[in-house]
């Protein structure tokens, strides 16, 4: 008896428990400091960002072929939120860039931008120079081409650099005497390959040994095998000058740099009569007309030591003075 007794007043102790946990605890409070939607507009609709609220990262995949530089975020904030400062333009490189965000019930939240280029890799570009032999560029030269696995037809792009003995980058020209660079592309036995033609050397460069290096984007690549820097003949671009007697004038070099500039003559009555230099640099150079030189129209001669004479086809017109 005293065995069912006590059998029964376990179950009503059972029973009186499972009714007594009808009260809910309530959830913790959830944050509306938050980014709830992060669109990156593209040509053909927008890419969306992945949000991370455990890392508190947004993650943004950006395809190659949309080429974009930058990306203009649009972003919707959780009710009452607000972000602080204004939504800018983003560097596809950067990786410095964050939101935060405070909630209508005062929480701040701080999330970081993480960009992901989707690009084929690796950059694979041909090499220009060979392991005995070193190609030799003048200073300023610019008819420059390189080809690889580019997979752009923008030549912006397509980022060039020489680079020194102590790893200083500097970045070749993309806008010379033959105007700016461009891309075309072939089929080749395996894959497309891209060429760009019309890249220059750098005028500021002394003579060497330098390592090239191609970045696109993301993309990094360092050619095997360096190119030599040398001085080579100066170019003088073509003006048509008119000057009076006593004048002075000016001529440049968009191409290989002024090195050495010894002698401008001119002929008068078949003499050799010079136009003193008064003074020059890598690219340009003041020259003076003697005011004994007669009215008239001349075809200059310049002399850079070690190099042969250039016979100008570009006048000097000579007036009263």
């Amino acid at each position: 008896m005293k065995s069912r007794l006590k059998s029964f007043s376990c179950a009503i102790f059972a029973l009186a428990v499972l009714f007594g946990c009808k009260k809910t605890m309530d959830l913790p409070h959830q944050s509306d400091s938050k980014i709830i939607a992060y669109k990156v507009p593209v040509s053909d609709g927008s890419i969306s960002g992945i949000i991370d609220e455990t890392d508190k990262t947004i993650t943004i995949y950006l395809p190659f072929y949309y080429n974009l530089d930058v990306i203009d975020p649009e972003i919707k904030l959780a009710s009452g939120a607000k972000l602080s400062g204004e939504v800018l333009p983003v560097d596809v490189l950067d990786d410095k860039t964050t939101y935060t965000v405070t909630g209508a019930d005062k929480s701040t939240v701080t999330y970081k931008l993480v960009i992901k280029m989707q690009q084929i890799s690796p950059l694979k570009v041909n090499e220009v120079s060979t392991e005995s032999k070193p190609v030799v560029w003048g200073i300023g030269y610019y008819m420059i081409n390189f080809s690889g696995n580019f997979n752009t037809l923008d030549p912006t792009k397509i980022r060039i650099f020489l680079v020194g003995a102590d790893n200083t980058e500097t970045e070749m020209s993309y806008v010379t005497g033959y105007g700016p660079a461009a891309v075309t592309v072939l089929m080749g036995a395996t894959e497309k390959v891209y060429s760009i033609g019309y890249v220059g050397v750098p005028q500021t460069l002394n003579p060497g040994l330098y390592k090239v290096r191609v970045k696109i984007q993301s993309l990094t690549t360092d050619l095997k095998y360096p190119v030599k820097l040398e001085y080579t003949l100066p170019q003088v671009d073509y003006v048509s000058i008119i000057a009076k007697q006593g004048d002075t004038f000016t001529i440049k070099s968009s191409g290989p740099v002024f090195k050495d500039l010894k002698l401008i003559t001119i002929k008068v009555a078949g003499q050799d009569v010079s136009l003193p230099v008064l003074d020059y640099t890598r690219t340009l150079a003041t020259v003076k007309i003697p005011e004994t030189v007669p009215v008239g129209t001349y075809y200059p001669s310049i002399l850079f030591e070690g190099f042969p004479i250039i016979n100008a086809f570009w006048p000097i017109t000579v007036n009263a003075k």
